[in-house]
This record gives structure tokens, sequence and C-alpha cells, in this order.
């Protein structure tokens, strides 16, 4: 072969290589985003209810079109919306988001144009346009709940009394899908709910399967992730960390050396696991663990060490540095370089800057509130409220349970009517289906309730009715008679045979 061929054919075959990593990246980066779909136009997120809530910003990558946000959070395993503002002359400005705690979708959005957003259709489906049914009896919502994260051997109770049906539910179950198959499943003290127990470390899979008088059924499933020793490192014996975003949102932590949960101020973005938002999920995940236990007997591990790795890859918990070294994704921006080339910590002044871009920008509020999806909460009390439907303009009567609402909730119609009068369907993110009348838990325990006073009140009216005709009965029968000037008294034990005395005739 001369040397001309020879080049010829290696040429060829890097050409050959290069054109097929090309081609390959262009389908991979198609797949990836065809996971993702235009939400709806001129909203943007409101941010500070929805980190609030326990939504996390992720970043701000630069980029030049709305694709290029789109794959960077298709790369990021935890982004589920990529935002777009739109600057005209300049350059469009992109934010990406984890919309998801433990979960539950958290974000909120108001009406603001200039921005175009796009949402991971496996979580935003809910919030997707669909085709409307004409079927009159539609299918069941399985809710399972939140995620859980849980100490060994504690027992967790699951329930699915959020699920919602337009009729009525009729059977709920609940089956382990993955995890230790020692765990002891007992049926929960009410319809809905199941005790789990016998808990060991590891990830566990449940799944709720909800059937309708109807015989629809719908499925959800919930996490319950059962700490190891050295899990328990991460969630509870970090320190607290603020993040360098500058926000001020209110968060629990647990501190070992106390070994209680206590408050601090969380800045809005690169958390670490050590950060919940009740103080109930901060007790369940960190109960009794101590930073001066020392094992087997403790509930921890030993201490990681925080150097970078260089002699594999980096996984999606993993934070990447420059020079290709691998550190916890947690140890970004912490204040303390841990990447020998300091990439870790580069960028984080800019995350604020853009973080506070986006808590600045003037967005009316003031009616944000009822375009929020109505919410019967998790607990088990039943109160008549009024929430506002702005695709139909009106305000229908629901049964809140007590806790985890929201603001689109009212006394009366008049005060819902008040408050929303004239919000439209053109200012809702949410699709119609959200807010249409549907039978939840709470609604049959309110009518069953109901009906169980209606009647104990119909028997309690017999009973004092039946008493007072006894009464005045009693009266009658021992009514005495006295004679005049000294005659007998005489007792009529039957009224009915009482007769006309003349000594009894007035002088």
């Amino acid at each position: 072969m001369t040397p001309a061929r020879f080049w010829f054919f290696w040429a060829t075959v890097v050409l050959h290589i290069c054109l097929h990593v090309a081609l390959s990246e262009a389908q991979d980066e198609e797949r990836c985003k065809d996971k993702f779909s235009l939400g709806k136009e001129d909203f943007v997120l409101d941010v500070d209810e929805s980190v609030k809530d326990g939504a996390t910003f992720l970043g701000s990558p630069q980029v030049s079109r709305s694709e290029d946000c789109v794959l960077a959070c298709c790369n990021d395993p935890n982004c589920n919306l990529a935002l777009i503002e739109h600057g005209g002359d300049t350059k469009s400005m992109c934010f990406v988001f984890n919309c998801l705690y433990k979960q539950k979708k958290v974000c909120r959005f108001v009406r603001k144009k200039g921005f175009s957003n796009y949402v991971l259709i496996s979580v935003f489906k809910d919030y997707l346009e669909q085709k409307n049914s004409d079927v009159e009896d539609k299918h069941p919502t399985a809710v399972a709940g939140q995620d859980r994260v849980v100490q060994p051997k504690e027992d967790v109770i699951l329930n699915g009394i959020e699920s919602k049906d337009d009729k009525k539910i009729v059977k709920y179950e609940w089956e382990m899908v993955s995890g230790d198959p020692s765990a002891v499943m007992t049926k929960g003290p009410f319809e809905d709910s199941v005790t789990v127990s016998n808990l060991s470390p590891g990830m566990y899979k449940f799944r709720l399967m909800v059937t309708d008088d109807a015989d629809q059924t719908a499925s959800a499933e919930v996490s319950v992730l059962v700490l190891t020793p050295e899990q328990s490192l991460h969630h509870c014996l970090v320190p607290k960390k603020e993040g360098p975003c500058r926000g001020s949102f209110p968060r629990w932590h647990y501190n070992a050396a106390t070994e209680k949960c206590e408050k601090f101020k969380f800045g809005g973005c690169k958390p670490n696991r050590n950060n919940y938002l009740a103080l109930n999920e901060c007790q369940n995940a960190c109960d009794k663990v101590s930073a001066f236990a020392k094992p087997p007997s403790g509930r921890f591990g030993p201490v990681h060490d925080h150097r970078e790795q260089c002699d594999a890859a980096c996984g999606p918990d993993h934070f990447s540095c420059t020079n290709k070294c691998c550190i916890e994704r947690e140890l970004e921006c912490d204040g303390e370089p841990q990447c020998s080339d300091g990439s870790d910590e580069a960028e984080c002044s800019r995350l604020d800057s853009k973080f506070r871009r986006l808590l600045d920008i003037p967005v009316d509020k003031s009616r944000v509130h009822c375009v929020e999806p109505p919410v019967t909460g998790s607990c088990r009390a039943s109160f008549t409220n009024w929430y506002y439907n702005p695709y139909e303009g009106r305000c229908n009567r629901f049964n809140y349970g007590g806790c985890d609402g929201n603001e689109n909730r009212f006394d009366t119609e008049e005060k819902c009517m008040s408050s929303c009068t004239g919000v439209s369907e053109t200012d809702v993110f949410a699709r119609r289906a959200q807010f249409q009348k549907q039978e939840s838990k709470n609604e049959t325990a309110s009518i069953v309730i109901a009906i169980i006073l209606g009647l104990a009140i119909i028997i309690l009216l017999v009973v004092i009715a039946c008493c007072l005709l006894k009464g005045k009965k009693k009266r009658r029968n021992t009514h005495q008679v006295v004679a005049i000037n000294g005659g007998h008294v005489h007792a009529y034990e039957d009224s009915e045979k009482l007769v006309y005395n003349s000594t009894t005739k007035p002088v």
C-alpha cells in the first residue's frame, strides 16, 4: 500500500468514526429532548413560594437557544423544569429547577410575558393539556403521599387519603414492589392505610391501587428510604448548609451534638441532605442519631474523605471538577474548595446573582392563590370550605382535612368570589381536570358523619317527645279534686272518667 493510500484509508476511518459519534450524540440529544414538553407560554415560576415548598434552584447555564436550555436540564438527573427568559436583542437566560420535594410536585407558576417553560413529561403529565373527555364517570386518581426517610426498625404508616374520584373509591390495596421481603405490612386503622414494620436499611417501594364504584383503577407509588449508617452521616451528621444563594427560607436540620432538630435559614440553592421542610420529617429521619456514639453501637459509619477522587468516572451524586476528578455533589459551593482546581466554588457567586434575578421579577401575586388547584390535605378532619375554579369562573364546595392545604380555600362562597372574581383560565397553568370536583375520602367520611348525626338528632327528638308526653299524662292521672266543707279527697286514676261534681261548682 502506497503512503497516499495508507493516509487516505486512515483519514476515511477517522472521518467515519467522527461522523458515527456525532450522529450518536445527536440522536441522544433528540431522545433526551423528547422527554420534555413545552408548558404554557408566558408563565414564570413563582420562585419564592415554590422554594418555600421544597423546589430547588439548580443553576443558570449560559445558552443561546431554548433547545440548549432544555438539553442542559436534560443532562442533570435532578432537573425537571427549564425556564427561559427571552431578552429581546440580548441572549436568552436559562434557569433550571428541581420541582420535586420527595416526589411531590411543589412548583407554582404565575402569568408573566416574555417567559417560556419546558417541563419533564413524566413529572408534569397532570399539568399538560389533555383533550376533554365526555365520559361521565372518570378514572380515579391515586395519591400515595410523599417519600419517607426513616431509621431502621421504625414503623411507617402509609395512607391514600388524598386519592380522589368523581364518584366514590370503594377499595384501597397496598403492595410492596421492592425491598427486603422481611418487612411486615398490616392493615392500618383506616381503610386506606397500612402499617409497615420490621424495616431494615435499604430502599423500599410500595404501590397503592385504588378502585372506584365503576371498577376503574389507578395506582401510585411511594418510596421509603431506611437509612444505613453511612446514609445517616449524610442525612443527620453533616453540618447545616445555607448554600451560596442569599434567599431566606425556613428549614430544619438535625444537630447531632444536641440530638435535636433545629430551625435555620436556607438560601435557596445547593442544599445538602440534612435539610428538611418540617420538624416531623427531620425527627423521623434522624431520631436518636448521635455524634458521640461509637460504631457498632452508634447509628453512623466512618466520616468520608472529602478529597477529590480521580480514579473513576463521576456518578449522578458527584460534582465533576474541571480536571475530570470527582467530589460529592453536596460539597459544591460549601465555601471550601475540594477540587484541586477550585472549580467547585468558581460559579457560586454567579449562582446567587441569577437566583436573585428570579426573586426580583415583578409579578402580580395578589390573586395567584385563585389559580391553585384545591388541596384537601392529609389530615382526617372534615371542614366544608370553598375553592375558586378559574375555568368556570365560580366557587365550589370541597372538604378540607385540616392540614397541608393551600390558599385557594375560603370559609364562605361570598369570600371566595370577592377574592377571585375576574380570574380566568388564561391566568392558570394547571389543566382543567385539576379543578374538577372530585370525591375524596374526607368527603365520604363527612357524608357518613352527617347521616349519623342526623339520625342521632331524630332519635333524640323522638325520645324527648316521648318523655314530654309521658310526663304530661302522669300529671293528668295524678290530678286531685278537693271537696268543699271538709269532704274527702278523691284521686281519679283515669282522667277519661272524670265527671262533673256539683260540689266543685264555683260559689
